[in-house]
């Protein structure tokens, strides 16, 4: 996936501006949010990067199962329902 790939492979460096901190590559036309750095951080998170920079498909499944279960929120589906994988 385009973003995690980009996320590993620039070097960021912070914006030097006026506004809320922000990181930008070398070119300075991609940018990236204290939030999206802190990916590549934090160990446990980057792990994730970077099985989902080699496998586009590995992430939209599990997207799709977390994206599931919040809209859920927990509610109980019978086995048989439609609504569940």
């Amino acid at each position: 996936m385009i973003f995690f790939v980009q996320l590993l492979e620039r070097k960021w460096k912070k914006k030097n501006w006026k506004g809320p901190e922000q990181f930008e590559d070398e070119s300075g036309s991609l940018m990236m949010l204290p939030a999206d750095l802190a990916f590549i951080k934090d160990s446990q998170f980057k792990k994730y990067v970077e099985i989902y920079a080699q496998d586009e498909e590995k992430f939209f499944n599990d997207f799709s199962k977390a994206f599931c279960k919040l809209l859920e929120l927990g509610v109980p589906f019978p086995k048989d329902s439609k609504y569940i994988n």
